[in-house]
C-alpha cells in the first residue's frame, strides 16, 4: 500500500493531500497519469484527446487522478457563443488507501483552476450504466444532471483482434485509422489528405476515395457489435468570478428549462449475474439474472436505529455524521453554516469544530421544507389567514 500501514492511512483527511497541475509537458509524470489510469481506472485506459491532467499526492505518492479532454461531441448547453468553452472530465480515479473525499475534492480542484486558467466555462462528466455508475461523486460536487440520454448506442469488436476489445465506432471515422487501413491495402497515402485527426477527402483522387471507403466498410462489416446502455450526464458551470457565473448559469436555465432540477439517480442498473438456463431477460445481448441493489444499504455505523429515539443515542454528531446519515455534501452543511444563523450547530474548538444537535437539525429541515413549499405553490401564511380573518 505505497509503503503506508493500515493504520498509517486511517486518519488520512483530504487537508493531508497537495493538489497540482501537470503539465504536457511533463513526460515522466503524464507517463505516470497514464499508469496509474491503466491500473485503477474502471476503463483502464487513457482517453483519445487528453489536455489537462491533475493529480493529488500524499508526501509525492501519487493518490489520485482527474484528466480532462476534448469532447466527442460538442454540446450546445450554454448555446452557439459558448460553444468552444466546454471540457470533458474524461477519466478520474483513487487509489485504495485514500480517504472517500479525495476524488471530489480533486474534480472540483481541477474546475476552479481551469475556471481561472484557462477559457473553458462548463466542464460535462458521464456515468457509465455498464460499469454501474450513478455519478455519486457529481452529486456529492452538485452538478447539474442532465438525465441519461447519452453516449454512444454501439461498441464494436474486431473478431481477429479480440485482445484490442470493444471500442466505438468512432473508431473508423479517425483519418490514423483510416490511413493505416488505406496503407494496409497497399494504398499509398499522400499527407495532404490528412490535418490532424481529419480526413481531407476532398483532395483524395476520386478512384482512390471509393477504395479507401470500400477498405473501411469491408472492415466495419467484419467486426461484431453490441447495444450499450445510455449513461448519465452532469455539467459543472463556473466562471472566474462570481458575475460571470451566475450569467452563465442564467443562459444555461434559459436554454435548457427541460433540464433543470433534474433528480438525481439514485437507483443502480440491475447487476448482471451469470445466465440461468431459463433466463428470459438480457443484459447488452448476453442472458443474465437481474440481481436488484440498493444505493446505499443501511443501517451503516451513523444511522440511526428505526426504534431508538434520537436524543437517547448522542447528544451532538459531527458533520460527518451528518453527511453520511441524511447523504448530503460537506459543502451543503459548511453553507448553511456560513449563510444561516438558525442552522443548529454549536462551535466548540477555537479552530471551528462544529457538532450538531440532531434533535433541532430534523426540526430546522421540516421547518426549511415547510418554508419552501410555502414559497413553490404560492401558499398563503397564517399571519395572512389572520389578516383576512
Amino acid at each position: 500500500m505505497a509503503g503506508l500501514t493500515d493504520e498509517q492511512a486511517a486518519p488520512l483527511r483530504v487537508k493531508d493531500f497537495a493538489f497540482d497541475f501537470i503539465p504536457k509537458e511533463d513526460k515522466a509524470k503524464c507517463e505516470e497519469i497514464k499508469n496509474f489510469i491503466e491500473r485503477h481506472e474502471w476503463l483502464g485506459k487513457m482517453p483519445t484527446r487528453p489536455t489537462h491532467r491533475f493529480i493529488a499526492t500524499y508526501n509525492g505518492r501519487l493518490a489520485g487522478v482527474i484528466v480532462m479532454a476534448t469532447p466527442n461531441s460538442i454540446s450546445n448547453l450554454l448555446g452557439e457563443d459558448h460553444r468552444q468553452q466546454e471540457k470533458l472530465i474524461s477519466r478520474g480515479a483513487c487509489i485504495s488507501w485514500s480517504p472517500k473525499n479525495l476524488g471530489s475534492a480533486l474534480i472540483m480542484f481541477a474546475v476552479r483552476w481551469m475556471a481561472k486558467s484557462t477559457e473553458f466555462r462548463y466542464f460535462t462528466a458521464y456515468s457509465d450504466v455498464e460499469a454501474r455508475e450513478l455519478g455519486t461523486i457529481y452529486q456529492a460536487c452538485n452538478f447539474f444532471y442532465l438525465g441519461q440520454s447519452s453516449g454512444a448506442r454501439f461498441e464494436c469488436l474486431d473478431p481477429q483482434n479480440p485482445d484490442q476489445g470493444y471500442f466505438s465506432d468512432r473508431l473508423f471515422r479517425r483519418a490514423s485509422f483510416i490511413k493505416r487501413k488505406a496503407v494496409e491495402a497497399g494504398i499509398k497515402w499522400s499527407s495532404s489528405w490528412q490535418i490532424g485527426e481529419k480526413v481531407q477527402w476532398s483532395q483524395i483522387p476520386f478512384e482512390i476515395k471509393e477504395q479507401i471507403e470500400q477498405v473501411i466498410k469491408s472492415y466495419q462489416e467484419s467486426c461484431t457489435r453490441r447495444t450499450l446502455p445510455y449513461k448519465h450526464k452532469y455539467v459543472y458551470i463556473l466562471g472566474p468570478n462570481k458575475t460571470e457565473t451566475d450569467q452563465l448559469r442564467k443562459i444555461f436555465n434559459k436554454l435548457n428549462p427541460d433540464k433543470i432540477g433534474l433528480k438525481y439517480p439514485k437507483e443502480r442498473v440491475p447487476s448482471v449475474a451469470a445466465p440461468t438456463e431459463n433466463s428470459k431477460d438480457s443484459f447488452l445481448g448476453r442472458p443474465c439474472r437481474v440481481v436488484s441493489e440498493e444505493l446505499t444499504k443501511r443501517p451503516n455505523p451513523c444511522w440511526p436505529l428505526e426504534k431508538e429515539p434520537l436524543a437517547l443515542r448522542k447528544k451532538f454528531i459531527s458533520i460527518k455524521e451528518v453527511v453520511e446519515m441524511y447523504g448530503i455534501s460537506y459543502w451543503l452543511i459548511y453553507h448553511h453554516i456560513k449563510t444561516d444563523p438558525t442552522f443548529p450547530v454549536l462551535n466548540v474548538d477555537l479552530k471551528k469544530k462544529y457538532l450538531i444537535d440532531p434533535v433541532r437539525l430534523e426540526d430546522w429541515f421540516e421547518h426549511k421544507t415547510a418554508r419552501f413549499k410555502q414559497s413553490e405553490h404560492n401558499l398563503i401564511s397564517s399571519a395572512e389567514l389572520l389578516e383576512i380573518a
